[in-house]
């Protein structure tokens, strides 16, 4: 990891929020069920000890939600610092046990380690922190940690939303995902989430003629809805590139330079995209580029029949669709009639929106400053996340959210495929990196 002398943060707040790591990680948060409680309240121990006063509330039973507040003196609006406690299901295939905690080569492991109990326990150290120095600030850093954003935040940041607005009510709002490094030929960039895709869930259903399995159907529903997923996953929907997408690649054209930077800027042209994104040898990275250039939809249910000699007259398919920023964001349910044609029906299961955040604020020119600090050669930039997190909920109350959930990660560990897998882990020189840096955008900020 590269030289992290910048900062005034004491070395023991960084072995502080090491252990409270390692705690939050042994506390099976999974969702579902949840049971934040513990982890909550575990968090609300230590943060009571340096004289603050966490408040948790609960949607549900040990749906715990934990809120605290480090007063400034009020001539700016507060900062509000957010993680989520629960994690996803840890599955099968770990090197280590998943929620064990353990410190093993270098790393830390566990479900939650980068999603994102690593920023819970940065965060709730940074607020002791500030209480234990009697630090001065000009804005008032809100501390929530919330339960269920796994399953969609009805419990957790939306429920804090409807019911006690004016504890987390904030001009600003650090959460998930970004300040990671990114490494893309030889340079290290550093993307900050100015954005987020929408939600879109579909079923999709097919009719046919129904009957006996031993006289098979012409056009059976199970037949129509499969040709249907199969031009789907044969044609990608349609090139759209955002403003947090146009920025993030023309930022990281220009420090790589050509001829790769020249491909990046083609990725631009919804022309041209189609067939770089197919010939990038890298499938993991043309994946990642391809969720942020277009809306997507993932088949990802399947249902039909209930008897092996009866041929079912009904197919469905879940899909789940992400939809951009704007504009082209709305134009998924036509991109996708388009692909799958007539013979299947479309019904609109759930919708969350997109959001766009600008990268013109003080808060992001601080962030960009505060890499810069932390790695002198880092290139901070804009960023869409493919998925959605708490960003939604907060927003409802005017919140300028940014993700900025700090971690150094060495080349060859990329970011995304810590998320949601087997051995999720977060090297422990990387933890430190993540801690100094959010301790110095945070005070600075909120000294400035």
């Amino acid at each position: 990891m590269h030289e992290t002398t910048y900062g005034d943060l004491a070395e023991e707040w960084v072995d502080e929020a090491l252990r409270l790591l390692v705690t939050l990680l042994r506390i099976d948060t999974t969702n579902p069920p949840g049971n934040e409680r513990p982890a909550a309240e575990a968090c609300a121990e230590l943060l009571r000890k340096d004289g603050l006063e966490p408040v948790l509330l609960e949607g549900a039973r040990d749906r715990t939600n934990l809120v605290c507040r480090w007063k400034g003196s009020g001539e700016a609006p507060p900062l509000l610092l957010t993680a989520h406690l629960d994690v996803v299901p840890a599955g099968e295939g770990w090197t280590h046990p998943p929620f064990a905690g353990e410190i093993r080569d270098g790393f830390v492991w566990g479900r939650g380690a980068i999603d994102m109990k690593h920023h819970a326990a940065m965060c709730v150290t940074l607020l002791r922190s500030l209480a234990r120095t009697g630090a001065k600030l000009k804005r008032d850093v809100i501390l929530a940690l919330v339960a269920d954003e796994e399953a969609g935040c009805d419990l957790g940041s939306a429920w804090l939303v409807d019911h006690h607005p004016e504890l987390v009510r904030s001009e600003y709002a650090l959460g998930e995902i970004g300040g990671f490094t990114l490494h893309l030929e030889g340079r290290r960039f550093y993307p900050i989430q100015v954005a987020q895709k929408g939600v879109l869930w579909i079923k999709a259903t097919a009719r046919g003629e129904g009957g006996h399995g031993s006289m098979p159907r012409e056009k059976s529903a199970v037949g129509k809805l499969s040709a249907a997923i199969a031009r789907l996953e044969r044609r990608p929907l349609r090139i759209h590139a955002t403003d947090a997408t146009r920025g993030f690649l023309e930022t990281a054209a220009q420090a790589v330079g050509p001829p790769k930077g020249l491909a990046l800027r083609a990725l631009l042209n919804p022309r041209l995209a189609p067939w770089i994104l197919r010939a990038l040898p890298d499938r993991a990275l043309a994946r990642s580029l391809r969720a942020v250039l277009s809306n997507t939809v993932a088949p990802t249910m399947l249902r039909a029949g209930d008897k092996l000699n009866v041929i079912p007259d009904r197919a469905e398919a879940g899909l789940d669709g992400r939809t951009l920023p704007g504009a082209a964001g709305a134009r998924l349910l036509d991109e996708l009639r388009a692909v799958v044609g007539e013979d299947v029906e479309l019904e609109v299961v759930r919708v969350l929106d997109a959001l766009e955040v600008s990268p013109r604020t003080p808060l992001f020119e601080a962030l960009a400053a505060a890499i810069r600090r932390a790695d002198p050669a880092g290139i901070p930039v804009p960023y869409m996340v493919p998925g959605f997190t708490d960003a939604l909920a907060f927003s409802r109350l005017g919140t300028k959210w940014y993700g900025f959930a700090p971690v150094g990660l060495p080349p060859g560990l990329p970011f995304a495929e810590l998320f949601h897998d087997k051995n999720e882990r977060i090297p422990v020189d990387g933890f430190g990196f993540g801690m100094r840096l959010l301790h110095d955008a945070v005070t600075r900020f909120c000294t400035a």
